[in-house]
């Protein structure tokens, strides 16, 4: 049986706050080619949205969803598993990656300076409700730009949530 973590605050100081969270299901949708008109019809009936472009997340009250790659979507949210997959039934494989991805929430002025330290991106273009997948540590993840500068969700393989909590809290401590 997995270890199953749920949400827990880090740290807390005044320049950055960096939360763990696993409170949501983490599910992925695969279209599978047929009909990419109802496939569009069904996301947007179901999520209130539309399917989001290439780096880009859309969200709302039920569910955040990320693309992946061409018509694959992660979705994060609240969302029971037998529902969405009624929904996409016949359309799109439904894939439950809930144990398999942990979420690092970081906040606070100083999360830019943390970036920097992390990534090899050029965070002036990394702008709010934008996704890119990178290496952090070694460890192939997805970053979430929630507001530029100030708010950013890392999801990485929970086989490798200590390893990249170790890490970011040994940057943190160093640009706190």
């Amino acid at each position: 049986m997995p270890t199953i973590y749920s949400a827990q605050n880090l740290v807390e100081k005044t320049q950055i706050k960096m939360s763990l969270d696993n409170t949501n299901n983490l599910y992925s949708i695969n279209h599978n080619f047929n009909d990419i008109k109802k496939f569009k019809s069904i996301f947007k009936s179901f999520f209130s949205f539309s399917p989001p472009n290439i780096s880009y997340f859309e969200k709302n009250e039920k569910a955040l969803v990320f693309w992946v790659r061409t018509y694959s979507y992660f979705v994060l949210g609240k969302i029971d598993k037998k529902i969405i997959s009624e929904k996409f039934e016949n359309i799109s494989s439904i894939t439950d990656q809930t144990g398999g991805w942990i979420c690092f929430n970081l906040s606070g002025k100083n999360v830019k300076l943390l970036l920097e330290k992390l990534m090899t991106t050029d965070l002036f273009a990394f702008e709010s409700n934008q996704v890119l997948r990178t290496s952090i540590n070694k460890i192939n993840c997805f970053v979430l730009c929630h507001k530029r500068f100030e708010n950013y969700t890392i999801i990485c393989p929970t086989s490798f949530m200590e390893s990249m909590k170790t890490r970011l809290l040994n940057l943190i401590n160093l640009v706190a």
